[in-house]
């Protein structure tokens, strides 16, 4: 029985993959990205492990997780930037086509932290956008016959130029994507030339801000106290989505859109019915908690009008154009939270403990990927580009050469989230300060003997930390000179990783401030 299973299996795999190298029924692609939205500040027990707390009520994020798979052990970079910079390019900061460790610069030094003038290091200079010459998720898709859309935030293109601009890196439609990294307001203002969202961009969602009305709060179900009221920023994001849904829906060709919140990077704004129903939630006043509550509930019900726009594209309620079921969706967060508390993992965006590098992920596709499936195998952010070119079909590939990718596919994964095949090492290289949460240091989480560790290197003190994942996802204990062999094990790959050859791998380290060259770890 055991052999029948694995080779129907095989058969089914083979089959469906082999569909979509011949071109045939190639799935629309759907990345739904929040902003600093931490591991478990979501009500999805299947994603988070059960520790949510029951603070944040996302039903629609629950539904998908319901009827989807959840990875519980996704990876991303730290924070805003590096993170869309690696899924863009499908590759770590260390390439040259990539380039981006942190948000601005690499010397944000800070009180309370390490200041500039303690410092033993100064942290190079890097990029803030993804290089003009990568090939980046969106042109390796169109290469395999997609049409292209980014709505929302982008943060990674147009500092060093037009050319870095999403409209010049493979997208067709671009809705808001800019140098911008957050919203400074979350509601549209009137003003002379009409409503706007001031200062948010070029002015893309400027035409979706007019004030609430009577048939809009009763189409989307909102309370009528929000009538006349100003148009909250996930509702103008969730308006460009169903327009730019509709428009691709339309089209012979599959679609590949990214749909990047502004939620819930601060300023932390919530629609005010949204936020009352937080206080009845939470049973308390106004207050930081219940904002943020009614942010991510915004945010939710973005994913809610998504998927009624995937059955219903151009909202005629005939359901007969769905293409909810040649869809995949998967929703994530750039991040760990920094508003709130992520426990039990410690730390908050911008840190290299697991509540700023963990994140929630969960693939949606009906009848294709079982449902209410969990998965602990390791992702990382960097492992959409080659997953969404092989459920693409892989028909083109970017020339190893000149973009090579760091990822690893776990589209097989979504189909049989059982596999027990398992990723190699995740690595991380920080070579620079960021205010009090992080220092220079290189990570890399890896599995011996059916146990996941974490194994950390801080420049400044010169020092090593272990932590076993497995028994202790709050990282407590430091077991480093307890398991000296795993220790020394995973210094050896993150040695192999660094000093590995290609000509577009040019990782770069701390500069010492006494000899003015770059310095490598202290390996074991």
């Amino acid at each position: 029985m055991k052999y029948f299973y694995h080779t129907s299996l095989f058969l089914i795999l083979s089959f469906f993959f082999s569909c979509l190298s011949h071109g045939k029924k190639q799935p629309n692609l759907i990345v739904y990205m929040i902003d600093d939205l931490g591991w478990n500040q979501i009500s999805a027990k299947q994603a988070t492990m059960g520790t949510h707390t029951g603070s944040f009520l996302t039903p629609n994020i629950e539904k998908i997780a319901n009827k989807g798979l959840s990875f519980t052990h996704a990876y991303t970079q730290p924070s805003c930037a590096p993170s869309r910079a690696a899924m863009l390019s499908g590759q770590y900061p260390a390439r040259v086509n990539n380039g981006v460790y942190i948000v601005g610069n690499l010397n944000r030094n800070k009180k309370p932290g390490i200041t500039k003038e303690q410092a033993q290091f100064i942290g190079p200079k890097q990029r803030q956008d993804v290089a003009s010459e990568a090939v980046t998720i969106a042109e390796a898709l169109k290469k395999n016959g997609y049409n292209t859309a980014h709505i929302g935030k982008y943060h990674v293109g147009g500092h060093s130029g037009e050319s870095t601009m999403p409209e010049n890196q493979g997208f067709d439609i671009n809705i808001g994507g800019y140098t911008q990294g957050h919203q400074p307001t979350c509601f549209a203002k009137k003003g002379k030339g009409g409503w706007q969202f001031t200062k948010l961009g070029r002015g893309d969602f400027d035409r979706f801000g007019d004030p609430y009305t009577e048939s809009y709060v009763e189409k989307f179900h909102f309370s009528r106290s929000q009538v006349g009221k100003p148009k909250h920023v996930c509702d103008a994001i969730a308006d460009a989505m169903e327009e730019t849904v509709e428009t691709l829906a339309t089209k012979p060709e599959p679609f590949y859109l990214q749909l990047h919140a502004y939620a819930v990077h601060g300023p932390v704004q919530s629609r005010p019915d949204l936020e009352k129903a937080a206080q009845k939630n939470l049973n308390s006043k106004s207050s930081k908690k219940t904002h943020l509550a009614g942010f991510i509930s915004g945010m939710d019900a973005v994913l809610g009008r998504l998927l009624d726009s995937l059955q219903d594209p151009n909202g005629d309620k005939d359901k007969s154009d769905s293409i909810a079921e040649n869809t995949l969706i998967i929703f994530t967060s750039d991040n760990g939270g920094t508003h709130f508390e992520n426990l039990p993992l410690r730390g908050i965006k911008g840190m290299f403990t697991e509540g700023g590098i963990r994140v929630p992920l969960i693939a949606y596709w009906p009848g294709v990927i079982p449902a209410n499936t969990v998965s602990d195998r390791m992702v990382h952010g960097i492992d959409f580009y080659p997953s969404l070119l092989e459920l693409a079909g892989n028909s083109w590939l970017p020339p190893v050469k000149k973009h090579p990718l760091d990822g690893e596919s776990f589209a097989k994964f979504l189909l049989n989230p059982q596999s027990q095949e398992k990723r190699s090492p995740i690595f991380y290289l920080f070579p620079g300060y960021m205010d009090i949460r992080a220092q220079p240091c290189v990570v890399t989480i890896d599995e011996i003997d059916g146990k996941r560790y974490k194994l950390l290197y801080f420049y400044e003190a010169d020092a090593w930390e272990l932590y076993n994942l497995t028994d202790d996802i709050g990282e407590k204990t430091n077991l480093a000179k307890d398991m000296p062999d795993v220790s020394t094990s995973l210094s050896k790959k993150i040695q192999a990783w660094l000093s590995q050859k290609h000509p577009t791998w040019q990782p770069k380290f701390p500069i010492s401030k006494k000899r003015g060259t770059p310095v490598l770890p202290r390996f074991l």
